[in-house]
């Protein structure tokens, strides 16, 4: 079964392999556990040339299952995971039994790898596990080396339909060694490509009226996506072409264009973090930061410590939250605070001033303000954050107003931030 699809000029068909994602658990309809597997899995496929149309999201019930199944039927490749554990909730074999009209067969190569694997733990396997050891008759069965659920390959009317655990590490690691290499000789994919452009300080509107002509000329086989999050825009250009150094050209020429339009507001590239990007050029510059955070609560220090080997630039940070911190810890003068108020400029520059000297660093950065959804005034409302950075050639503020919602105002504030501080080492 073939399915085509245009791309590019209308004159030029090119085929693609279409693919649908079925993850199965009641704990994900509730929202008990969050659904990681769909988006690595839709990462994956579309990484490697398949056209990721569909995710569907289901309970652990057989009329659930087999409805779905028959709805992603007409793609060439199913992905299902989850519902292969050994408790009774688990009905994913059974259902697939049905659907393919076969039944449960025992699997030496399914139990020996079980044993193997209990053995490791120095445990002993339970009946309920031995049971996960049977699978469809009429599948293939792909022995899973991290766990004790083996994946299954089904074949149906033109389509492949594979059943993998929900594990996720266990999922990840099957569908990277075996499943994928087995998907990638069996269909000829499309080579798709993307960059991502990372955008800070233009709103999603502003933005797409600056870039509009550029985004009207680009090439029928490209598209753009808007991603916007607190404090920044992520552009997604993607596409896919059947002469794949002509589609690396193309959209490397186009985010050159791009640059020219947007200019400084552009900080990096498929989805770098902001922190990263400001550990790289302090790293540098062989210099070194340390922060003084009160509204953000360590956000930023957050932020910037999940990034491996930060520790050769970043000293840490002081979550002054208290006035007394910042005061007895920071050295904020007393009679300033009571002036100008703990959220000002004014105690934002000592802050990071105080941070930069405690810590022994060359760069100082803080934040103070009212994340909310309490404690502001007329003076001060809610979203009312102060940004200083403290460095060798001075120190610099900015007062912003957020909004009212208090995680937005703490990831913004967190962004601008670093952001700010992005632009000071750039001089």
């Amino acid at each position: 079964m073939t399915r085509m699809k245009f791309l590019g000029t209308m004159e030029e068909k090119i085929e693609f392999v279409r693919a649908k994602i079925i993850s199965i658990g009641d704990e994900l309809l509730i929202g008990q556990v969050v659904n990681t597997n769909a988006a690595w899995l839709g990462n994956m496929l579309t990484k490697n040339g398949f056209k990721v149309d569909a995710v569907l999201t289901i309970g652990d019930c057989e009329s659930e299952i087999i409805n779905a199944l028959d709805v992603c039927s007409d793609a060439e490749v199913v992905i299902m995971t989850g519902g292969l554990g050994p408790t009774e909730d688990d009905r994913t074999k059974q259902t697939l039994c049905r659907y393919f009209d076969t039944e449960l067969e025992f699997n030496q190569e399914a139990y020996d790898n079980m044993l193997s694997i209990f053995a490791l733990r120095g445990d002993e396997m339970s009946e309920r596990n031995r049971g996960q050891a049977y699978v469809p008759k009429s599948c293939r069965c792909i022995v899973n080396d991290y766990g004790t659920a083996p994946c299954m390959w089904f074949e149906k009317e033109g389509t492949v339909f594979v059943s993998m655990p929900g594990v996720p590490m266990e999922m990840m690691l099957s569908f990277e060694d075996d499943i994928l290499p087995m998907l990638l000789s069996q269909f000829k994919s499309i080579p798709y490509m993307s960059r991502v452009i990372m955008v800070e300080g233009i709103g999603e509107s502003f933005l797409a009226d600056k870039i509009m002509r550029w985004e009207e000329s680009l090439p029928d086989f490209l598209s753009l996506a808007y991603l916007p999050k607190p404090g920044l825009v992520r552009l997604r250009l993607d596409g896919r072409h059947k002469d794949k150094e002509m589609l690396r050209d193309t959209i490397n020429k186009e985010v050159e264009k791009l640059v020219e339009i947007v200019g400084d507001n552009i900080y990096g590239f498929d989805d770098m973090p902001m922190s990263r990007l400001v550990l790289d050029v302090l790293r540098q510059k062989g210099m070194t930061l340390a922060t003084a955070e009160s509204c953000t609560g360590g956000k930023i220090a957050s932020m910037i410590t999940s990034n491996a080997g930060c520790s050769d630039v970043y000293k840490g940070t002081v979550v002054s939250y208290a006035t007394e911190v910042k005061e007895n810890l920071l050295g904020v003068n007393k009679a300033d605070v009571e002036r100008y108020g703990v959220v000002s400029c004014e105690v934002a520059e000592q802050m990071a001033e105080g941070a930069r000297r405690t810590m022994n660093a060359d760069y100082g950065l803080s934040t103070t303000g009212v994340a909310g959804p309490g404690g502001g005034t007329d003076a001060v409302p809610v979203g009312t954050v102060c940004i200083a950075v403290a460095g060798p050639n001075g120190v610099v503020s900015k007062r912003h107003s957020f909004g009212n919602n208090r995680e937005y105002n703490i990831e913004r504030a967190s962004i601008v931030a670093l952001n700010m501080l992005r632009n000071e080492l750039a001089f």
